[in-house]
């Protein structure tokens, strides 16, 4: 069975059957052949290597742990497909303001920038204070670690 979550594209898990010299079968030619157990895999590549039996509890093991080592991770750094759009839309919007009424623009994105701010040092706390390291927090940023430190270090609590 092939798992997928919305919110995480190109990313789709499944138990992969492996073969007794240990490789994942890779064509469906290969599923006549005898396999020794499963191993969890993803559409955009990443195998984990551990294996697990060859039976229908393996390969939901295998399954879970796709899902607990890596698409749970991914998933916590993913902004939900539906703020996305709204936020796409929302940019889309202000766009159109700003070539009408540039000024009526200015002072929305005035108030807009003044949440972002408090938003984004509460969202860089709870960050860290749920473990995240500030490489962690640069990467979700697309900063630098040392960037992301410097630039929050005074309002975040280490």
């Amino acid at each position: 069975m092939t798992l997928k979550i919305a919110d995480i594209p190109g990313h789709e898990g499944f138990a992969a059957p492996v073969l007794p010299g240990g490789e994942p079968a890779r064509s469906s030619t290969a599923f006549t052949r005898t396999f020794v157990g499963y191993q969890a895999e993803c559409s955009c590549g990443w195998a984990d290597r551990r294996r697990f039996a060859a039976t229908p509890e393996g390969g939901k093991e295998a399954e879970g742990r796709w899902w607990s080592k890596h698409a749970a991770p991914l998933l916590a750094a993913a902004p939900p497909s539906w703020l996305v759009i709204k936020s796409n839309l929302l940019c889309e919007q202000i766009v159109n303001l700003a070539a009408d009424r540039p000024l009526a623009a200015l002072t929305l994105l005035s108030q807009v920038e003044s949440w972002q701010r408090t938003l984004l040092d509460r969202a860089v706390a709870a960050a860290r204070e749920g473990g995240a390291s500030w490489a962690d927090v640069g990467e979700a940023m697309g900063i630098s670690k040392q960037a992301a430190h410097e630039r929050f270090r005074a309002q975040v609590a280490t």
